[in-house]
């Protein structure tokens, strides 16, 4: 999906898919506080959009 059609806070489903990520792993990495940006808003996690280049691209998917 392209970046213009995400909306400016993304569900953890959202962002999970457009890393790549597990949502499992996203949730531990949430509690951790290693995903920016990202609140919580009425007990449901909210992650910026901005917050996908940051997380860089997943181990599993890097190529070197």
């Amino acid at each position: 999906m392209r970046d213009s059609d995400l909306p400016r806070l993304l569900t953890p489903k959202q962002f999970a898919e457009e890393v790549q990520m597990h949502r499992g792993t996203l949730y531990r990495k949430l509690k951790a506080g290693d995903v920016p940006g990202a609140k919580k808003i009425g007990g449901r996690w909210k992650i910026p959009r901005w917050a996908i280049g940051e997380m860089g691209v997943p181990a599993h998917l890097a190529t070197t």
